[in-house]
């Protein structure tokens, strides 16, 4: 959108304003000014300059708020939650009627037109790929937060939770991946993630019953958290509370594969048969290199209109994830309406509704499980097999999901690569 802001030299020293409408669901927004700073005139043999223009550059959200502030000397600034120019904040953006603040601080005789070139960004939705457990020096991991995020980034992921053991820390701001907070609640008794607030140990961690357990969830979840209930079926730290105390999602891919996450997974599926609609989650458990540890290993992938740190999180909670054994393993996606809107994962659909599920990353020999309350299709892949899409009704089903089982090397059983969190029906 492109805006012309006529400044008259008497609103010399004043502040005047340029408004421009910004709508919902904003990602970025980039302004961009020009305007002649001073007039060139001939006197004999030289050009000379007269009439010296400067203007300021500042930007106000719609409650009133400074957003940053640039002076003269900038003739591009954008903000946004991932990242912003300097000076200016780093947040969601508001929708509603913005504006450049014009500082008028030299303004020639006759006036002076601003030119303004505002492009709004609008979110869209999107697979990002990221790790929801890992663990930095402030607990018992190998490196310093900002080596891990380092190497996350480098590693090409798009967002990291930081869980350290009963110790929150907020991380700092990155341009190129989104640093979540995180704790992971560490009791004799079992493991659970907090995720997302800066704040979410309620006090005293060591619990001493189960309505005490209960009542520590429920504080950190009103706290802003996600509640994890993590690796449950661990032999080492498996959770002997009750696996009826509150949380919002269960780890049920807990670093490699292996009968430990089995476990989780027939958990977590007979608690849909249910009825009891619990997110599934994914989380490498990082500490530091070995044979079994990376980061990203399994990499949870979450479908988000962007990814700051609020979109990330509310996507997870709406369960709209995947989880893959890496971040370069195979991926899944959903087509379903209801209304004319779409459905994606952990939403919810009309008993009966068409549902498209789309795969791609998939490889010739790999097993395609459609998972429903009411069974399980098989369906194979072909060799040179790459994507696939396959389209069902599943009239009278509670939900329907998807697995990808793969035989990693030759002699090994088929392990799973893949699964996708339901669609429901209603």
């Amino acid at each position: 959108m492109k805006y012309t802001l006529h400044i008259d030299k008497s609103e010399e020293r004043g502040y005047p304003r340029l408004a421009f409408d910004v709508p919902e669901g904003a990602e970025r927004i980039d302004v961009r000014v020009s305007y002649p700073e001073r007039e060139p005139y001939r006197e004999g043999e030289f050009t000379l300059a007269r009439n010296e223009c400067v203007i300021d550059l500042a930007l106000e959200s719609p409650d009133g708020r400074l957003f940053g502030a640039a002076g003269s000397n900038r003739t591009h600034v954008f903000v946004s939650p991932l990242g912003s120019s300097a000076g200016f904040l780093a947040q969601e953006l508001p929708a509603g009627r913005w504006s450049v603040v014009a500082g008028a601080y030299h303004v020639p005789e006759g006036g002076v037109d601003v030119a303004y070139d505002v492009e709004i960004t609008v979110k869209r939705r999107r697979l990002f790929r990221g790790d929801t457990h890992v663990h930095t020096n402030a607990s018992d991991g190998a490196f310093a937060l900002a080596t891990l995020a380092e190497l996350a980034a480098q590693d090409g992921l798009d967002y990291l939770f930081i869980t350290d053991h009963n110790n929150v820390s907020a991380p700092p701001h990155r341009d190129d991946i989104t640093l979540l907070p995180g704790v992971e609640w560490t009791h004799y008794n079992g493991h659970a993630g907090f995720l997302g607030a800066d704040a979410p140990l309620p006090g005293r961690y060591d619990t001493r019953s189960e309505e005490e357990t209960a009542r520590y969830l429920i504080s950190a979840g009103e706290s802003g958290a996600m509640t994890v209930l993590n690796h449950p079926f661990c032999p080492l730290v498996p959770w002997l509370w009750s696996l009826a105390a509150p949380h919002d999602a269960i780890e049920v891919w807990n670093g490699i594969m292996s009968e430990r996450n089995e476990r989780a997974i027939a958990y977590w599926h007979g608690e849909l048969v249910k009825g009891n609609r619990v997110v599934a989650l994914g989380g490498s458990d990082y500490h530091r290199p070995g044979l079994f540890g990376s980061i990203a290993t399994p990499c949870t992938m979450v479908y988000a209109p962007s990814r700051s740190r609020v979109d990330i999180l509310a996507a997870l909670r709406r369960g709209d994830c995947i989880v893959s054994y890496q971040q370069d393993g195979p991926t899944a996606d959903v087509d379903c309406r209801r209304d004319g809107a779409p459905v994606s994962f952990g939403g919810a659909a009309e008993s009966g509704a068409e549902v498209t599920l789309r795969f791609s990353g998939l490889r010739g020999g790999d097993e395609i499980r459609l998972v429903t309350d009411l069974g399980v299709e098989s369906v194979p892949c072909p060799n040179g097999a790459e994507n696939a899409s396959l389209t069902r009704r599943y009239p009278g089903a509670a939900f329907v999901r998807a697995e990808v089982m793969r035989v990693y090397a030759p002699g090994l059983p088929p392990m799973k690569a893949m699964l996708t969190n339901p669609v429901y029906f209603d």
